[in-house]
């Protein structure tokens, strides 16, 4: 049996040249037909490829991130103690490092934290256990840790309001009055021809309706712990002295229109002899507006 040496075709040996590419046969000594070499198998190698390439990425990423969580060498805040008043507030804390990123890890949950770049905004709410409170904002940067301390007081320091004295007409009417404390929980007591409330932005709106009676004084009483402030108020009426009259008895003859006693009893110079005389505190209108 005969081979062709390039195509590998077997034929008898009677035949001296391949029928498909022309070569010379050669004899097949070793009885075996000669196995065809395969091509490499171009789309494993392309996967194995991306492999190497995606675990290369991958570690190189690790890497990376290893290196910017971890670049920095000191860590600093300030301020490193913050005081917020029992009715809460705000304050800031500026961050100085030599890192790429910084992260909070820790904070009480009574204080809520806004992020920036190179600070953090901080808002505390309203104490209202009845004790001063402590806690502890926890700053990282790779290893590096540190901390901003925040103290709350229970109590409140300051109640003032912008306006000691208010007076309504006999109409009524209302008035605002702003109110400054650091507080949270103040109450305020106050006559029942009054009625008090708090605005949207934290002041105090004080209203009365008309004045159908005499002339009339009260107090608003704000307080909030050991802290008291006081709002005097008056009101326009019927005067409350001649109860609308616009008169009162003459205080020469007592009333009685004249002076002296039987022959020497003359009339009253004071009054006239009427006995009455005009209301000094409603200047004889009988209303004090």
């Amino acid at each position: 049996m005969k081979i062709c040496p390039k195509c590998h075709t077997k034929y008898d040996d009677s035949m001296s040249f391949c029928v498909k590419d022309g070569c010379q046969l050669q004899e097949n000594l070793s009885g075996e037909t000669p196995t065809t070499s395969s091509k490499p198998n171009k789309r494993k190698g392309c996967l194995k490829a991306f492999i190497i390439t995606l675990v290369v990425f991958i570690l190189g990423i690790f890497l990376l991130y290893r290196h910017i969580m971890n670049a920095a060498t000191y860590l600093r805040t300030e301020p490193e103690v913050l005081t917020a008043a029992k009715g809460g507030g705000t304050g800031k804390v500026d961050i100085d490092y030599d890192g790429y990123v910084w992260t909070i890890n820790h904070q009480p949950d009574w204080v809520s934290i806004d992020e920036s770049e190179n600070y953090f905004e901080i808002a505390v709410e309203p104490n209202k256990t009845g004790q001063n409170r402590e806690g502890t904002i926890t700053i990282q940067s790779g290893k590096l840790l540190t901390q901003v301390v925040v103290r709350q007081f229970a109590y409140a320091t300051v109640l003032n309001v912008s306006e000691s004295k208010l007076h309504f007409g006999k109409d009524g009417g209302s008035e605002t009055v702003s109110l400054e404390t650091d507080g949270c929980e103040w109450k305020a007591q106050f006559p029942q021809w009054i009625d008090v409330e708090e605005t949207e932005q934290g002041d105090l709106r004080i209203s009365c309706s008309e004045n159908e009676g005499e002339y009339r004084t009260g107090s608003v009483v704000i307080q909030e712990d050991q802290i008291v402030a006081t709002i005097f108020l008056s009101q326009g009426g019927e005067c409350n002295v001649c109860h609308g009259d616009g008169e009162i008895s003459c205080s020469s003859c007592w009333g009685t229109g004249s002076s002296g006693f039987g022959f020497y009893s003359m009339s009253c110079f004071a009054c006239g002899g009427t006995g009455k005389v005009a209301c000094s505190s409603c200047n004889g209108l009988g209303y004090i507006e």
